[in-house]
């Protein structure tokens, strides 16, 4: 074994002390940096030469420069952050339809229907008093107009919705489309054994987006690309992109863009919305519209029946409708029987067109129409909406569909709080392995330099070998 070859040794050593301690600078300048994988130079011995006598050690080499980074981590970490992605935003659109009905409050639904059944009560203890019927006529304008207001604010929810729903599929679009782009840069770049680890560490913070989007599952596959699948369709495969699109029916879908047929089964943000829009708000509506519903033909089937009195001396008339309804009806149902289309029948101009009197009244005094109007309260009704068909009050109807929408905004809330723990303890399992640490790699700086020095002392020994043979030759 010749002295250049110690020479060669701590060269060699050297230099892979130098790579070592450039790869902890990349790791210190990128401590902070989103998605960056902590990477660590793989030193092994070099090959030996064999002598008769033995094999002595050449020195070290390079075997390469690896990612930190663990698979099932990632995979810990997508699927919870996906659930905290889907439950704040369920939590969010319950708690903004909660704030359309603000209730218990002195001027939400519950209160206006009280006041109507209260007005009628005090009409049916004066039954020719005009101001009496005025409140009336007041109370029931108020009522539809709290209604209108409740059905054009969850419309108006429901459209934001179904912005962010195009919004979230537009970003999903997008990002599938880069990590196609990265998965055909990363094959080519590992086809002769190298790895990509910058490129890696690009494309796994836009999986992270993507499945927290969508829900959906990442395949990694041998020559290094990746397919990602929400729902259980595909979305990306190497370098197969598929783009989705919102269909903006009712329901609306998810759907591969310039089909028909409906994405399944998908989850995250994505998800959640899907679920406000599809059953939500259409669950809460047509709960709404059951109540109007049962309201107009209610009042409608006493107050036309009934009695009026107008002029001096008083003559006797038949009342309208209180409630405004098509005749006839439209194909589909009659629009007045809604939360959004409840309204004041025409007819029902003045004081003198609210009817107090019944049927078969013989004079102004009688309060028959008034009476069992007023008892409109404590009746219970059959009302059907698409959650299934109820026997309650109108009243207790509308505080079991509050109710029943504070206990989801509850649990929503709830929710949230412990997908959100889950994902950030699974996002702190997986910071401890390729996150960086500044305190580790100035440590580890520090050892590749007394390293480095060590070689360099080796070269100033080989140099005093050298001069010795030099000079027993002369």
């Amino acid at each position: 074994m010749s002295i250049g070859s110690l020479l060669n040794t701590a060269r060699e050593a050297m230099n892979a002390q130098q790579i070592a301690v450039h790869v902890n600078s990349q790791n210190v300048a990128n401590a902070t940096t989103a998605g960056y994988s902590k990477q660590r130079v793989e030193l092994q011995a070099a090959l030996p030469t064999v002598f008769p006598y033995g094999s002595i050690g050449t020195g070290v080499a390079v075997a390469g420069i690896t990612r930190a980074r663990d698979a099932l981590l990632d995979g810990a970490y997508r699927t919870d952050a996906a659930g905290a992605a889907a439950a704040n935003a369920s939590n969010t659109a319950l708690s903004q339809i909660q704030q359309v009905f603000g209730e218990p409050s002195d001027t939400g639904l519950s209160a206006s229907l009280n006041a109507f059944f209260a007005a009628w009560s005090d009409l049916s203890s004066d039954p020719t008093n005009s101001s009496a019927k005025s409140v009336v006529r007041q109370a029931g304008q108020t009522v539809a107009q709290t209604l209108n207001q409740f059905a054009t604010q969850l419309d108006q929810l429901d459209q934001f919705n179904r912005e962010g729903m195009n919004a979230d599929v537009g970003q999903i679009n997008m990002l599938a489309k880069q990590i196609g782009e990265l998965n055909n840069r990363i094959v080519t770049a590992e086809s002769n054994s190298q790895t990509a680890n910058d490129l890696r560490d690009q494309r796994d913070l836009l999986l992270d987006q993507i499945t927290s989007l969508t829900g959906g599952q990442v395949v990694e596959h041998s020559n290094g690309s990746v397919a990602v699948f929400a729902g259980g369709r595909m979305v990306v495969d190497d370098t197969t992109v598929k783009q989705l699109e919102v269909y903006d029916g009712q329901p609306p879908e998810i759907r591969y863009a310039g089909t028909t047929t409906a994405i399944q089964g998908i989850g995250g943000s994505l998800g959640a919305k899907l679920d406000i829009s599809t059953t939500q708000v259409p669950t809460i509506m047509s709960k709404l519209d059951a109540l109007a519903g049962g309201l107009v033909q209610t009042v409608n089937a006493i107050h036309s029946g009934a009695t009026t009195f107008s002029g001096n001396p008083p003559v006797a008339g038949v009342a309208g409708n209180f409630f405004d309804v098509t005749v006839p009806p439209p194909v589909g149902g009659d629009p007045r029987l809604t939360a959004l289309g409840i309204r004041l029948a025409s007819t029902l101009a003045g004081p003198d067109d609210v009817a107090a009197a019944g049927p078969a009244a013989t004079g102004p005094g009688d309060n028959t129409a008034a009476l069992a109007l007023a008892n409109l309260r404590t009746t219970a009704l059959s009302l059907t909406s698409v959650a299934g068909t109820t026997t309650a009050t109108l009243g207790d109807y509308f505080g079991e569909t509050v109710g029943g929408l504070a206990t989801a905004a509850q649990q929503a809330q709830d929710e949230a709080t412990v997908q959100q723990t889950l994902a950030t303890n699974a996002d702190n399992r997986r910071s401890s392995v390729s996150g960086v640490s500044t305190d580790e790699e100035l440590i580890d700086i520090i050892q590749h330099q007394h390293a480095y020095q060590a070689a360099a002392r080796l070269v100033s020994v080989v140099n005093d070998m050298m001069d010795a043979l030099v000079t027993m030759g002369q």
